[in-house]
């Protein structure tokens, strides 16, 4: 793969997009395929075409989606702990200890998935497996008046899994 298709995929996959939150993404697609087609638009649900010579034969589409799992907050602790709901198909034990990174209108705010102490769990506990009302989001604030500066109820956010390569060519990230 070049540098700059590289560079792209990297970007690509590094911004966040969870499930109807895909906009900057999509703008990023847009911008992409803009010079090589003679012309783009995104419809109402968000889906974004790219046409070049539309009378040409035989006709390709290449089609794939934009968005991946996530979560929404949905309560703040008084101790500024953020109790979030699943945007798709979360897994919480792989969430667990992820970092994250939470959508806000003043900006992303990173954070970390995490769940009651196993030094404070019973032996009962330790063998359950967690759900996601066992999970937090910790943002580094210690009251929820703290938190509510950084977040509000209903961002969106995402687990933080930067682009990496692996060997022979592959590579892993978030999305």
């Amino acid at each position: 793969m070049n540098p700059d298709s590289k560079n792209f995929l990297k970007q690509l996959v590094e911004t966040p997009s969870p499930s109807g939150y895909e906009h900057h993404v999509q703008k990023l697609v847009r911008d992409r395929i803009a010079p090589w087609c003679d012309s783009v638009r995104t419809d109402v649900m968000g889906n974004v075409s790219g046409v070049r010579n539309p009378d040409g034969k035989p006709r390709v589409m290449l089609a794939g989606h934009c968005d991946q799992i996530g979560f929404i907050v949905n309560y703040i602790t008084d101790d500024g702990f953020l109790h979030v709901d699943p945007i798709g198909g979360v897994d919480p034990v792989v969430a667990t200890s992820q970092r994250a990174l939470i959508m806000t209108r003043g900006g992303m705010v990173p954070g970390v998935i995490g769940r009651k102490a196993i030094h404070l769990m019973d032996e009962d506990d330790r063998k359950k497996v967690p759900k996601m009302h066992d999970l937090y989001v910790d943002i580094g604030v210690s009251k929820k008046e703290e938190a509510l500066e950084l977040v509000a109820y209903g961002d969106a956010g995402v687990f933080l899994q930067p682009y990496v390569e692996l060997a022979h060519g592959r590579a892993v990230s978030m999305a």
